[in-house]
């Protein structure tokens, strides 16, 4: 499982150290306070060989521009002189630097060592350089666009690294039909009533699901199998969580914005299934809310048994733009809940 986090000069985040995470960890805070950008740097340092992640997660957030000064966006005080630095603890160091560069030359080594390759050239090629180890063993990757038309882009990756980790990011914009193939790996492997057990939270009579021609439908009771797409956000949703789970398995699901699409009654009991799934995949999962209702169903789904699997942080960004995680234990989060202290 992921451990530690250290995360210096990506996005609004000058620096930040959260540690002791724990199967499930919640974060939450105001808006602006750095929750997706923590989230984000989680899903850089899981895929430490594809330069393609950083332009990912700017599509996730909306933002689908690739010239040189969008370039910029990613790199804290808009200073693409200082790299961004992400540190993953997991059981082994992972460690990614990412930088940008300007070039003239239509060739570059991606050594680790070859800093006099990259120039300051104002015209010609343009991208981004990733420099990681794992375990202090060095690799390097690398991600270049012709000016003249973006939709050029070469990648070149280390042939000596291959990325074992299974991590999945869901952005609240998520992306429905790109579970329709884990939902047929589920199937497959006839594990269907993993999903249907969280879809009767949105609609009990539920029975079961097919497919056919790439839709779902799914049995409840009326005279015809209806498209899940018409039980509304929610129901999509689940499944879209619990498929992420189940294709995560002994990885990592990062979820931005976990109580969109849900009504605040169903919260405890959604927060019951995504543990018991999390635990029965082994997947550690990550999440983030700025909602009181996410943060008091987490606590009502952790006592007993999965007590001491629940870890809550809140987080606070300094005004020199460092970011702070204030730990929460399950005790400690029923208590300042009930004691109505402020915790968003």
């Amino acid at each position: 499982m992921f451990e530690r986090i250290i995360i210096e000069r990506f996005r609004g985040i000058r620096y930040a150290c959260i540690e002791n995470f724990g199967r499930v960890n919640l974060f939450f805070g105001k808006n602006n306070c750095g929750k997706s950008s923590l989230l984000e740097s989680l899903f850089l340092a899981s895929g430490l060989s594809n330069p393609l992640l950083p332009f990912q997660i700017n599509l996730m957030r909306g933002y689908g521009k690739f010239q040189l000064n969008d370039m910029r966006l990613d790199f804290y005080n808009l200073d693409t002189a200082q790299p961004i630095h992400i540190q993953l603890e997991n059981g082994e160091t992972r460690d990614l630097s990412i930088s940008f560069f300007e070039q003239s030359s239509d060739t570059v080594s991606i050594q680790p060592d070859a800093a006099s390759s990259l120039s300051n050239v104002a015209e010609g090629n343009y991208g981004l350089k990733f420099d990681f180890k794992v375990n202090g063993v060095p690799y390097a990757s690398q991600l270049r666009f012709n000016p003249k038309d973006t939709n050029d882009v070469t990648r070149v990756l280390d042939n000596n690294y291959s990325e074992a980790l299974r991590c999945t990011y869901l952005s609240p914009k998520y992306d429905f039909n790109a579970s329709i193939q884990g939902l047929k790996n589920v199937q497959q492997n006839k594990d269907e009533h993993f999903i249907v057990e969280g879809l009767k939270l949105i609609e009990p009579r539920i029975t079961d699901f097919i497919f056919t021609d790439n839709e779902m439908l799914v049995d409840v009771g009326l005279g015809k199998r209806i498209p899940v797409n018409m039980m509304g956000d929610g129901a999509r949703k689940i499944v879209s969580l619990l498929t992420a789970i189940y294709d995560c398995k002994d990885g990592a699901l990062l979820v931005d914005e976990i109580s969109n699409g849900f009504h605040y009654s169903v919260m405890c009991d959604l927060w019951k299934v995504l543990i018991n799934a999390a635990v029965r995949n082994n997947t550690q999962l990550f999440v983030t809310t700025h909602d009181i209702d996410s943060i008091r169903g987490l606590r009502d789904a952790a006592k007993g048994e999965y007590s001491n699997l629940v870890t809550a942080f809140k987080l606070l960004r300094t005004s020199d733009d460092e970011l702070k995680a204030y730990h929460y234990s399950l005790e400690s989060l029923d208590y300042s809940i009930n004691q109505e202290i402020e915790v968003r």
